[in-house]
């Protein structure tokens, strides 16, 4: 084999490591905690999940079996909106979190924002450190509750993605008293399925972050429309699906150039 097809084929190699290392499954990271089952079965039935993956930085606020209630036998697209909520387009874990300046509300975009269909502010979030108890999370729209607080760090792996458990299902006013938000007989249904032991990440490092001030009354206006593909802040990382086709094409003209070079 000649040098100049020996250094093609480790290029090639060392394109696909690097997507490899750069990639996540939030489904599988969820497995390795039993108590998140339902929280992870929804995720999958709704496509959320798909959704995770294929972002760079983003932050998972999962709710524990027993805390599931809010949501049993809702509609699934009532479902899809409530856990586009519970995914922040931004990474943040515990040491993160207790950086924030205490009694300021942060704001944060969710995946639900992302979606277009988000009204009212429903699609952003209020984090506020209150100093004297757990961070809280609360939707931005009008009439929510401020019932949902953090628990605890569950796992992570910085940079891209950061899994928070949080007491309660996030209320969001305006979704839970809409039409879509009732009964229906084709919701997904939450069932248990068999997990691994869980596993202890290491704690991630502690950076520092600034407070992002609330949207003005434009932006406010403006929060319905998507952001431009151009200007967006988070990037989108191929599947796995897409992934594993890209090697075996690479390797199949790989295999027809060898005897050129």
């Amino acid at each position: 084999m000649s040098s100049q097809a020996v250094a093609f084929l480790s290029s090639i190699f060392f394109v696909l490591s690097a997507l490899a290392a750069d990639a996540f499954n939030i489904n599988k990271m969820l497995s390795a905690y039993p108590d998140f089952t339902n929280f992870n079965n929804l995720l999958i039935q709704t496509g959320i999940a798909g959704e995770i993956n294929k972002k760079h930085r983003v932050t998972v606020l999962v709710v524990a079996n027993s805390n599931m209630a809010a949501v049993n036998g809702v509609s699934k697209d009532a479902m899809k909106e409530v856990l586009g909520v519970h995914v922040i387009l931004d990474y943040y874990d515990e040491a993160k979190l207790k950086q924030l300046q205490t009694k300021q509300a942060t704001i944060l975009t969710t995946l639900y924002q992302e979606s277009g269909r988000a009204k009212n502010q429903q699609g952003f979030l209020n984090m506020t450190n209150t100093g004297n108890t757990p961070v809280v999370f609360a939707s931005a729209a009008p009439g929510s509750k401020l019932d949902c607080t953090l628990v605890k760090q569950i796992t992570a792996q910085p940079p891209k993605v950061s899994v928070l458990q949080v007491s309660n299902i996030i209320n969001i006013a305006s979704i839970s008293n809409s039409a879509s938000y009732l009964p229906d007989a084709s919701a997904p249904k939450l069932r248990k399925a068999l997990a691994p032991a869980p596993s202890r990440a290491e704690a991630p490092a502690v950076s520092q972050i600034s407070p992002t001030k609330p949207p003005s009354a434009n932006a406010n206006a403006n929060a319905n429309a998507p952001a431009p593909a151009s200007t967006s802040s988070v990037v989108s990382l191929p599947s796995r699906d897409y992934l594993a086709s890209s090697i075996l094409m690479i390797f199949s003209w790989a295999w027809l150039l060898l005897p050129m070079v």
